[in-house]
Formats: structure tokens, C-alpha cells, sequence
């Protein structure tokens, strides 16, 4: 099956919505997976990609590979209260 790329402005706009309509405790995927990827030469960009269907794209650019994997892992760190986390079982 093949992934539907969506700009993160398009992604947050939905969330909004839900937001507004009630869905705030609705889960956004039953998986995610982050990752970061050249969408041009020279731009690296956070991607998560939701239920194996839908890609998003982040809106931030990067230099490099390495620099947008510290910058992801930093805020990661900065809130862990924020965020939770499920193990898996299945790695690809």
C-alpha cells in the first residue's frame, strides 16, 4: 500500500478541528513511526508516518541528517511528561 504524504500544516489543521469537534481524547493512530528524511537536497525533515497509511511531513528544515535527529531528540527529552509510549513487539 502506498503512503499519503501530507504537509504538517494540513495534518495540524485537521487536528485543530478534531480538537474543536470533542475527539481531543481520540488516539491520532494505533502506530506511528518517526523518522527523518531528504525531501530535497540539503532539506531534512521530521516525518511520522500514521498507521502504515499516511506520511507527514514536518514543516522545519534541516541542513543535515544529524542535526535534525539531535534537535528531534532534544525536544524529545525536554518533555517526557508530555509524551507516552507503548512498546512493540513487531520491528521492522
Amino acid at each position: 500500500m502506498a503512503l499519503t504524504r501530507k504537509p504538517f500544516a494540513e495534518f495540524a489543521a485537521e487536528l485543530a478541528a478534531g480538537l474543536r469537534d470533542g475527539r481531543n481524547d481520540r488516539p491520532i493512530a494505533e502506530t506511528a513511526r518517526l523518522k527523518i528524511l531528504e525531501v530535497a537536497s540539503g532539506d531534512w525533515r521530521l516525518s511520522m508516518v500514521l498507521d502504515g497509511v499516511t506520511e507527514v511531513i514536518g514543516d522545519e528544515s534541516f541542513d543535515s541528517r544529524e542535526e535534525a535527529i539531535a534537535t528531534t531528540i532534544d525536544r524529545l527529552v525536554a518533555c517526557p511528561d508530555d509524551i507516552r509510549t507503548v512498546p512493540i513487539l513487531n520491528r521492522d
